[in-house]
């Protein structure tokens, strides 16, 4: 569980754990039932070690009031080199709520992953030429809120634009 008052290890902000008179409060929103439960009985184990109840009833499950599956956004990210893209490259890849649909470090103004943001390939290019390191990834519209705070958040990005929306079938 980590400590309390601090973000959980594995979802971050989303999950806020208090203890108050033997009780571990957990609140917060996760993205599934499963995702509820799992951290739910993470809590449990720890019954009878200071532990003498857990309150989850303000702990939430996302409301998917948007399909998925409809449009798709991308992200672009400037780091300052092309070492630090990598890491945020490898960090998006490991986190277990976001399923980007595509996602690669740009190298050079000639990738071929330019060619999906359009108008924002000039900014881009630009980065590049700065010698500043792109990460671009492609995700679920859904997703889009979560993907571009954790690149702009989590991993520091200098910059960071999300591109309009577009069908999921037309996105490449």
């Amino acid at each position: 569980m980590g400590q309390t008052g601090q973000p959980h290890p594995l979802y971050g902000d989303a999950v806020d754990v208090r203890l108050h008179g033997g009780i571990l409060h957990l609140s917060g929103e996760l993205g599934s039932g499963r995702e509820r439960q799992g951290i739910i009985a993470e809590a449990q184990r720890y019954l009878g070690r200071g532990i003498d109840d857990v309150d989850a009833h303000r702990l939430t499950v996302k409301r998917h009031d948007q399909r998925r599956g409809l449009f798709d956004q991308t992200i672009i990210a400037a780091f300052p080199n092309a070492a630090v893209a990598d890491h945020a490259l490898e960090f998006l890849r490991q986190h277990r709520r976001l399923k980007p649909k595509e996602a690669g470090a740009v190298t050079s103004g000639d990738d071929p992953l330019l060619e999906s943001v359009g108008e924002f390939a000039t900014d881009a290019r630009k980065a590049l030429d700065a010698g500043h390191g792109l990460l671009l990834t492609r995700v679920d519209e859904t997703d889009a809120f979560e993907a571009r705070e954790l690149l702009d958040e989590d991993t520091r990005s200098i910059w960071t634009v999300v591109t309009p929306p577009v069908p999921a079938n037309r996105a490449r």
